[in-house]
């Protein structure tokens, strides 16, 4: 995707999410949506499923069970899982999938149709409409099994810029809602031993 796209996604969960130290926070969240295009193993490292998923499951686990609450700094957090997002962002598009054949060309072309087609998905209200009902998950495992099946449910799928808007949109907000339940969960346990 493209950083205005990570942009766009970044704003519509802040907004959606409703949690006030993500408000607080947001221009680190959203920093963080567009940092992993920004840093120079943007040129060696693909933002594939296949690439890069075990560091964003050792990145989800960082921020949620093995987030020492006492020593957590507000801001470098919500950056962090911002950084979770975007590379969540481009796992659901088309061009970052081994199911892609085009070229460089063709992926830039399909990233500026999906820039358009994002951001008309979140300001029609379409986005809005389509969410669901957010999942609880109890351990980082159990929200990473989730992803692992949404990412081959969606390479079963004819791939389109409506059907990655869908799945950007839906599997980006439930993995933000999951990592500040379980985040919550671990702040709960920290408060009830001190």
């Amino acid at each position: 995707m493209r950083k205005k796209s990570h942009i766009s996604l970044a704003k519509y969960i802040v907004e959606a999410n409703g949690t006030k130290e993500l408000f607080k926070h947001k221009k680190a969240f959203y920093l963080g949506s567009i940092l992993p295009d920004c840093k120079p193993s943007f040129l060696t490292k693909k933002h594939e499923f296949n690439g890069t998923f075990e560091e964003v499951r050792t990145e989800i686990k960082r921020l949620t069970v093995n987030c020492d609450i006492m020593k957590r700094n507000a801001r470098v957090y919500w950056r962090d899982l911002g950084q979770v997002i975007h590379y969540m962002a481009d796992y659901f598009t088309f061009p970052h999938n081994a199911t892609y054949e085009g070229n460089l060309k063709e992926h830039c072309i399909y990233e500026k149709h999906l820039k358009h087609g994002l951001r008309e998905y979140i300001r029609s209200g379409e986005a809005s409409r389509n969410a669901g009902r957010m999942e609880k998950f109890e351990t980082p495992e159990a929200l990473c099994s989730f992803i692992q099946k949404a990412h081959n449910e969606y390479l079963e799928f004819k791939r389109s810029v409506e059907e990655d808007c869908r799945y950007i949109v839906a599997l980006c907000h439930q993995v933000v809602e999951a990592i500040i339940y379980l985040l919550n969960k671990q702040i709960d346990k920290f408060l009830a031993i001190a």
